[in-house]
């Protein structure tokens, strides 16, 4: 399933050992920045079983979604028998690449809460998966 959003995102953490990103949106970036939201809380992106990634700290305006077809020849070595996807994250001027095993997205009110540091957290929503 695709996902898109137009708050701002950041790379809140990533676990090498845990081969885990996680991309939030805070619900004080959407205060700060006079989104047009008037829920206030936190979206959770989180990629699992990550072998690549190509992103910048800040990302705003995001598209993802998961490529089959003209996949960048880079990413030959991550074959989908291993478990691999690739995916796409466009924003207004750029795309950029994740290949992981899949990825949620997650509507929380959590402060400084995540799921790399306690994986018994639960989503107040998910909003979208592979």
């Amino acid at each position: 399933m695709s996902y898109s959003s137009k708050r701002l995102f950041k790379i809140w953490a990533y676990s090498v050992s845990h081969s885990f990103l996680l991309l939030r949106s805070t619900a004080e970036d959407i205060i700060e920045g006079n989104y047009e939201c008037e829920e206030n809380f936190n979206i959770d992106v989180e990629f699992n079983g990550v072998g690549y990634l190509d992103l910048p700290v800040i990302l705003e305006n995001i598209a993802i979604r998961e490529i089959k077809k003209n996949v960048p020849d880079k990413f030959i070595m991550f074959k989908p028998s291993l478990g691999f996807k690739v995916f796409e994250i466009v924003t207004n001027d750029n795309i950029f690449y994740v290949v992981a095993g899949n990825y949620q997205v997650g509507k929380n009110n959590w402060l400084n809460e995540n799921r790399i540091y306690d994986p018994m957290l639960e989503y107040d929503e998910i909003l979208a998966s592979s």
